[in-house]
């Protein structure tokens, strides 16, 4: 992520950290909602309840 020598800077570590965090942070949200759409899908299909094709 630092092997750069114009952007950033690489005295701005914590910076560069931060953001590496950051969207993993969002990637994991996104990962829960799927999977909790994906459970909530499945649990409504085996009662019969809806059918997409």
């Amino acid at each position: 992520m630092m092997g750069s020598t114009e952007d950033p800077k690489l005295e701005d570590g914590k910076a560069v950290a931060g953001a590496v965090f950051g969207a993993v942070g969002v990637y994991g949200v996104f990962l829960v909602f799927c999977a909790s759409q994906a459970y909530l899908h499945k649990r409504e299909n085996a009662r019969g309840a809806i059918a997409l094709s």
